[in-house]
């Protein structure tokens, strides 16, 4: 394994195919397995070179796909205009306590552009089942029951920690990744919620 803390940003033609390559023959690995396999076949690239080359061409493929499927919606509206011009009423004036707009939901996926199953394993499990937690969250707040909150809330929380404690105990490998940017705030946590029975390790 080569360190190089600087990051390759130049890839020739030769090293795409190669990652591309290596993307499906390694597909059944762990996603670290899987970029480290192929970071060997490259001579001048590390482990988080392509990594960080399989973020950026997810992200392109879902910009690209986000600018068609809105394309496709921008038609669909424009013909919908014209064929529905006349409906102009609108459904929540007649009822009170009901806001007039539909709550934003969060999205199932990170907005980073990598899904849960890219990321895969227990982590991605994990993550998966906080956007859903999140969503019926925001679901709750719409309807007031703020208090069906309190158990979504410990159950994130508790998936985090659980991510964290397995991102400390991963191989050596993983140690050449940067620290995540924040952590839980433990202290302020517990004044809201129950208490954990996850220790947060350090």
């Amino acid at each position: 394994m080569k360190h190089n803390p600087g990051i390759s940003m130049e890839w020739t033609a030769e090293e795409q195919a190669i990652l591309d390559h290596g993307l499906s023959e390694f597909a059944s690995e762990s996603n670290i397995i899987r970029y480290a396999k192929i970071a060997m076949q490259l001579k001048n690239k590390t482990v988080r070179d392509v990594a960080l080359r399989v973020r950026w061409m997810t992200k392109k493929e879902n910009s690209k796909r986000r600018k068609e499927e809105h394309s496709l919606r921008k038609s669909k509206e424009k013909k919908e205009r014209v064929n529905d011009s006349s409906a102009k009423s609108t459904p929540f004036a007649a009822r009170p306590n009901v806001p007039a707009y539909a709550p934003p939901m969060i999205p199932m996926d990170n907005d980073d552009g990598i899904s849960y199953k890219a990321i895969g394993g227990p982590t991605g499990e994990l993550l998966e089942q906080n956007a859903q937690a999140f969503n019926q969250i925001s679901a709750n707040l719409a309807a007031f029951q703020i208090q069906e909150n309190i158990n979504l809330f410990c159950q994130t929380r508790d998936n985090i920690l659980k991510i964290m404690n397995d991102l400390s105990d991963q191989p050596e490998i993983m140690k050449q990744m940067p620290p995540l940017p924040v952590k839980v705030n433990e202290e302020l946590a517990n004044t809201i919620l129950p208490r954990t029975t996850l220790p947060m390790q350090s």
